[in-house]
């Protein structure tokens, strides 16, 4: 009997401690994009961090022009660790001219997927897509209410 009490408070005492992988340090970002007060949907918006060292973290905003951080690491709406970081906000169209081409490398066979000659326009200025030019910021904390944060693309 007196093992089993031992083990039920050790066991009580293990669950009031935690077990599991500690938390990763990073907090819930959100927030919109829009562009001349419109929700921009399909953009990819990118926290990095402001010193260049560190971990980004991105989203991809919905029809609302909403977004959630994740980090590369991470599983989605992982948000981002505390700090500065600088902001950018860009929007491409794949544009297809029905030009494809077969890969030299390696056997060709009947079987082979040709690849598609694509080239990528930018639907938003660069500077918003831009480390060193964009003119957004953001401070993140690891209260959540403020780590809501609106962009708005002229």
């Amino acid at each position: 009997m007196r093992y089993i009490v031992s083990s039920f408070a050790l066991a009580s005492l293990v669950m009031l401690v935690g077990c599991g992988q500690p938390g990763d340090g990073n907090f819930f970002v959100t927030g919109t994009v829009t562009q001349g007060g419109q929700p921009l949907e399909g953009a990819r918006v990118v926290f990095i961090p402001d010193g260049g060292a560190g971990e980004g973290a991105g989203g991809i905003t919905d029809a609302d022009g909403r977004f959630v951080l994740t980090t590369s690491t991470g599983n989605a709406g992982s948000g981002t660790k505390p700090g500065e970081y600088r902001v950018t906000v860009s929007k491409v169209e794949v544009q297809w001219d029905g030009v494809t081409y077969r890969m030299p490398e390696g056997p060709v066979d009947a079987d082979t997927e040709p690849v598609r000659a694509e080239t990528f326009l930018q639907l938003l200025p660069t500077q918003f897509g831009n480390f060193a030019n964009t003119p957004f910021r953001a401070t993140v904390t690891e209260n959540r209410a403020t780590n809501v944060f609106d962009f708005d693309i002229p």
